[in-house]
């Protein structure tokens, strides 16, 4: 008798991931490349395309994570626990090569030894002003999981987006360590993909166009002002930091995620049926060792952009700039590979042995 084949696996949470990463490395380009500099003025097309992106393109990762991790609440505590301690056990590690990396390149980090030591153990101690800036989302979505699964457990998803989007009013007011000032909007997009996951809801490919039109609208909406939708709070064009906890206008910030990341997973849904979508599955599927390889970039690449003098640009140049930094990171997975495969066994290696020791030597299954 055959047997029955396996399910086959929905690329629809992989596309939303890789679509999304590579908004993070087109957003991370453009933040150098759009601000005033000496006499080169600032950049409107590419300061709005950023404005845009940084909207909803981080906050989409926490959906994701939500989504896909459905079955959470069926998981023992151990296991729970060793997968967000590998995120923040992997920060860790990628944060010792970039500090090694930064005092090879850079004098000034060898001109101090305490100094030096500081910045190796400090962020390691602390959980944040790591030495390569995208860490800051290991660290936030290794809590965001352990508080999605306590309070998932407790109360209904629904409570749970809702206490945690109100909750992000306050997080100005929390200390920067670990990242503390995300975790409420965080929690709120992971709960949020947990219930649509839930719902199991089918995505209809169609509603991305008014939803892609509609986030190209909402973005600039956001002035910075948390409780002013009117003024103008900090320097214009406002663009959401999570990292630094700040979100703007709280109901367009809420909005221009939901929107945003919403636009981006039912394209995802209709480029699942497509097998040309597969490129962007794999990105996904390696979105991890991207954000290595692009946090290297945006934390040592900065200056390099920043001061470049541009020509005038057009719709062509950011064409060639999107499929060329892509292109390039593609490129540096496939160089790279030992070497991340080695981070991530690192990673895993230090999430397991602290496991067991926070456990009290519970063996956790196997990931």
């Amino acid at each position: 008798m055959p047997q029955a084949q396996a399910p086959k696996r929905d690329a629809t949470w992989d596309i939303a991931r890789g679509i999304g990463m590579m908004l993070v490395i087109y957003g991370h380009l453009l933040e150098p490349i759009y601000p005033a500099h000496n006499s080169r003025p600032l950049i409107e097309a590419a300061a709005y395309q950023w404005q845009v992106i940084y909207s909803f393109h981080m906050i989409l990762f926490f959906l994701v994570s939500g989504a896909v991790n459905k079955n959470l609440l069926k998981k023992a505590w151990p296991d729970v626990l060793r997968g967000s301690l590998r995120l923040l056990a992997l920060a860790w590690t990628v944060h010792v090569l970039g500090w090694a990396f930064g005092l090879a390149v850079n004098p000034e980090m060898r001109s101090s030894i305490g100094g030096a030591a500081w910045n190796l153990f400090g962020p390691i101690l602390e959980g944040y002003m790591w030495s390569v800036g995208v860490l800051w989302f290991l660290t936030s979505l290794c809590f965001v999981q352990i508080l999605a699964y306590w309070s998932l457990r407790r109360f209904p998803a629904i409570a749970v987006v809702i206490a945690a989007m109100a909750a992000t009013a306050l997080s100005s007011y929390l200390p920067e360590q670990y990242l503390m000032r995300t975790w409420a909007p965080g929690l709120s997009f992971f709960a949020l993909g947990y219930l649509f996951s839930q719902w199991q809801v089918r995505w209809p490919f169609w509603a991305a166009i008014p939803l892609i039109a509609a986030i190209i609208f909402i973005a600039p909406l956001n002035h910075g002002c948390t409780f002013s939708f009117t003024q103008t709070c900090g320097s214009s064009p406002f663009g959401v930091r999570m990292f630094f906890g700040s979100y703007g206008f709280l109901p367009v910030f809420f909005l221009s995620s939901l929107v945003g990341s919403l636009a981006v997973v039912c394209l995802s849904a209709g480029l699942a049926k497509l097998r040309a979508s597969e490129l962007l599955a794999y990105m996904g599927r390696k979105s991890l060792e991207l954000f290595y390889i692009n946090g290297f970039v945006a934390t040592f690449m900065f200056g390099v952009f920043w001061r470049m003098e541009w020509p005038h640009l057009t719709v062509f140049h950011y064409i060639a700039f999107f499929i060329g930094i892509v292109a390039a990171h593609l490129l540096a997975l496939l160089i790279l590979g030992p070497v991340l495969a080695r981070i991530n066994g690192t990673g895993l290696a230090i999430a397991s042995f602290l496991t067991r020791l926070l456990t009290g030597g519970l063996q956790a299954k196997a990931g």
